[in-house]
């Protein structure tokens, strides 16, 4: 009996980690596609660094729809099927930029983002059914990694594949990669798209002949599905203090993922492959940044407190990078860039931890989605407002210099929210698992 029970917890333990390693596999094939054009940006023909900007924020248009979708997509098709379906628009859209012909650019990021909108929604889904509460954020944050973990095999590999072949060839290797993550993670399916809510018909119990009664119209249902998860993200005080939030630290997240490479190879002043490996930096240290805090913020019980404290570091790191320069020693640009990334890409880990505990019970999905939709907002408007600033004083360091600014203000509305937290009694104690 003994060895039975001992049996099924290792069976269970290694379902969990599989579980979590596929998402998390999910997760950064899809921000690698998201953040290929950024990486390559120097060694394609004829972009110009507004237009990096440009491209991600309508990459991000597309990640919004997707996000506001997402909570729908899973209930329809479950969130293995929804993250399977993302990461091949993504491959699709990686080919349209392979192709090289200019039109095709602003549709393919307008793809990329449709795909990449689904991914976290699904994602959460799954988790919230295998994960305790007080644990939330840990194992968020360790599958929100995929993003750093992204944007670092972005960095390490896609520079090196360009010098080899051509940044073409770099393109179709990441849509092929994703495609292939698509097919392994079919294993999950039975398990996690077992339970779904489909919409069906409703009998008449007055004519007892199962006749359908009216449906609404698609433009009711969309509208359904666009107000569902928006209410949701903003239920609560705390969830709206966070959404908030989160447009700030979005915007601060993309303009450092966005332009770091352009601003080390052309104000900088370094090689592409030397900037790939910075770049690669940052991205790690954003991985080694999202496990940290998450696990000080379960450690501590205070998400809110945990988020206080990283936009203090985002603000003092966005500075230093403001000084980066070519005459820096190599090690201390290293760990100038590693403190970047654990700090303006290791906040989302905590974020989503706190929105799935949050969220209205059996609404993970689409109070996540809802809450992407306003993090997005940030991801939308900062990079091309980034590139523009950096574009008209003639210097990124002068941009990052003036981003601090953002992480402030956002330090402002979480101790404000705090406060009114406190007094409201609205930092409940976590929900039972959802």
């Amino acid at each position: 009996m003994v060895a039975q029970a001992g049996a099924s917890r290792r069976r269970a333990a290694v379902m969990v980690a599989g579980t979590l390693a596929c998402t998390l596999a999910i997760q950064m094939m899809a921000t690698a596609g998201t953040l290929a054009f950024a990486v390559l940006a120097p060694a394609i023909p004829g972009v110009a660094l507004a237009s990096v900007g440009v491209f991600l924020a309508l990459v991000y248009v597309g990640g919004m729809i997707g996000s506001i979708c997402g909570g729908a997509l899973v209930d329809r098709l479950g969130p293995v099927r929804t993250s399977q379906l993302s990461l091949l628009i993504q491959a699709a859209a990686l080919c349209m930029l392979a192709s090289a012909e200019p039109w095709l650019r602003l549709p393919a990021a307008l793809a990329l983002g449709l795909g990449y909108g689904p991914v976290t929604p699904a994602s959460s889904q799954i988790l919230a059914r295998t994960t305790s509460p007080e644990r939330m954020s840990l194992v968020f944050s360790l599958k929100q990694t995929g993003v750093p973990l992204g944007g670092l095999l972005g960095g390490l590999a896609l520079p090196p594949l360009t010098a080899l072949w051509s940044w073409q060839a770099a393109l179709y290797m990441l849509a092929a990669a994703g495609t292939a993550v698509a097919l392994l993670a079919q294993a999950l399916r039975r398990q996690f798209d077992a339970v779904r809510a489909v919409p069906s018909l409703s009998r008449s119990p007055e004519r007892g002949r199962g006749r359908a009664q009216p449906q609404p119209g698609m433009a009711a249902r969309a509208a359904r599905h666009l107000a569902g998860p928006i209410a949701d993200a903003l239920s609560s005080p705390s969830l709206r203090a966070l959404v908030t939030v989160s447009v700030l630290f979005s915007a601060c997240q993309l303009s450092v993922s966005g332009y770091l490479m352009v601003f080390l190879t052309d104000e900088v002043g370094i090689s592409l492959t030397e900037a790939g490996m910075v770049y690669a930096v940052t991205q790690g240290a954003g991985v080694a940044g999202r496990i940290a805090w998450g696990h000080l913020a379960d450690r501590t019980g205070s998400p809110r407190g945990v988020l206080v404290a990283l936009g203090m570091l985002m603000a003092v790191t966005l500075l230093a990078a403001a000084c980066f320069s070519a005459q820096w020693p190599a090690l201390a640009l290293a760990v100038a860039a590693a403190a970047l990334g654990a700090t303006a890409i290791g906040w989302n880990g905590v974020y989503l931890g706190e929105v799935a505990r949050l969220a209205p019970p059996g609404r993970v999905a689409t109070a996540t989605g809802g809450a992407l939709f306003f993090t997005y907002l940030g991801v939308v408007a900062g990079p091309p407002a980034f590139g523009y600033l950096a574009q008209g004083t003639g210097s990124l360091g002068l941009a990052y210099g003036a981003l601090a600014a953002m992480p402030a203000l956002a330090i402002a509305l979480l101790r404000r929210a705090g406060r009114q937290a406190l007094a409201a009694g609205d930092n409940a104690v976590p929900k039972e698992r959802q």
